[in-house]
């Protein structure tokens, strides 16, 4: 069919089906209304066409160009668009849940309130895109380049990022659930406000982000690099931070209960008001670091360094100090175990 065929077929209200139409140019066409089903656009040029309220069921994007297209509200579920183009569309309320996206071209695309679940992205351009309110729950997007990219309230439960590039991207308010991040490179990142919590980090380096209000409860940040990082009122409550590189972080009013920072080097850091209760903190480096009010009751400390550190006011009830070095710290006055309080808990009514 030519262009001009497919077109009074829309104007006649005819379903346009079974056909192959790859490689057809229906550039800026008016296809509103139309009703496609079980057709081959392989291929095709649908830059800038309007194809709001147009009905489109089990086709081929495959290649297709779509750039510059609003795509607002269209639905797109289960097709598939391996190696298209979306350069500069609009996807807004856009339906694309089982779509198949491999190694599509999606730069400087607008992405908002659109569904994505279980959508194939694998090796996709999402590069200076924009992002606002899409969900992408067990997704993937494995080698994706998501770099220079806007990223606001969008949630990715369960997907997979392994190799995907995040090079300054912006994050706010996101939502990370179960994802594997491991390695990632979120250097000088806006990281605020994200919940990233029982995410795989382990490696992640995070050098002079800004990751303020984010929660990593239960996350694994094994080894992961968060040098400079600004990351007052952090959650890591019950977080792996064994061997993780945290000099010269500001970590203020954060809590890290129930983690495991065994051998991390939190040298000059400030943990100023921050709550390591229960901790596992052993061979940990707080050499010169602010510890200024901070809570350790009941933490292991056991072979830390706490060389220089300043621990004015630190809370120490029942805290495992075992071969702990000292040396120069401040620890005057310091709130030691409170032997009424022990006493307290530990009673038990007599038989």
């Amino acid at each position: 069919m030519t262009k001009e065929e497919i077109l009074q077929a829309i104007r006649k209200n005819q379903t346009i089906e079974n056909m192959d139409l790859s490689g057809v140019d229906l550039s800026g066409a008016d296809l509103t209304g139309g009703r496609f089903e079980n057709v081959s656009f392989r291929n095709a040029n649908l830059s800038g066409v309007n194809i709001l309220k147009t009905g489109l069921r089990r086709c081929d994007f495959t290649g297709v160009r779509l750039d510059g297209t609003d795509l607002t509200r269209v639905d797109l579920r289960k097709m598939d668009f391996s190696g298209a183009t979306f350069r500069n569309a609009k996807l807004h309320m856009t339906m694309l849940q089982d779509a198949n996206l491999t190694g599509a071209d999606v730069k400087g695309a607008l992405i908002s309130w659109s569904m994505l679940q279980r959508a194939k992205l694998d090796r996709a351009d999402l590069s200076e895109t924009k992002w606002e309110k899409a969900i992408l729950n067990g997704s993937s997007l494995a080698d994706a380049n998501i770099s220079k990219a806007d990223l606001l309230k969008v949630v990715f439960k369960e997907v997979n990022l392994h190799g995907a590039d995040f090079k300054g991207t912006h994050f706010l308010k996101i939502f990370f659930r179960s994802c594997d991040l491991a390695g990632q490179d979120f250097r000088g990142a806006k990281f605020s406000t994200v919940n990233a919590d029982s995410s795989i980090l382990k490696g992640a380096d995070f050098t002079g982000a800004d990751i303020t209000y984010s929660n990593f409860q239960n996350a694994d940040l094994s080894e992961a690099n968060l040098e400079k990082v600004t990351g007052q009122n952090t959650m890591f409550m019950g977080a792996i931070l064994q061997r993780a590189r945290m000099a010269e972080a500001d970590f203020s009013r954060s809590y890290f209960g129930g983690a495991d920072l065994s051998q991390a080097d939190l040298t000059h850091t400030n943990l100023t008001n921050s709550v390591f209760e229960k901790a596992k903190c052993r061979a940990a480096v707080f050499r010169n670091a602010s510890c200024r009010y901070a809570d350790f009751s009941l933490a292991d400390l056991t072979e830390a360094d706490f060389t220089g550190a300043n621990l004015f006011q630190a809370k120490m009830d029942r805290t495992i100090e075992d071969n702990a070095n000292w040396s120069g710290a401040i620890k005057t006055p310091l709130r030691g175990t409170d032997k009424d309080l022990v006493e307290a808990e530990s009673w038990k009514p007599s038989t």
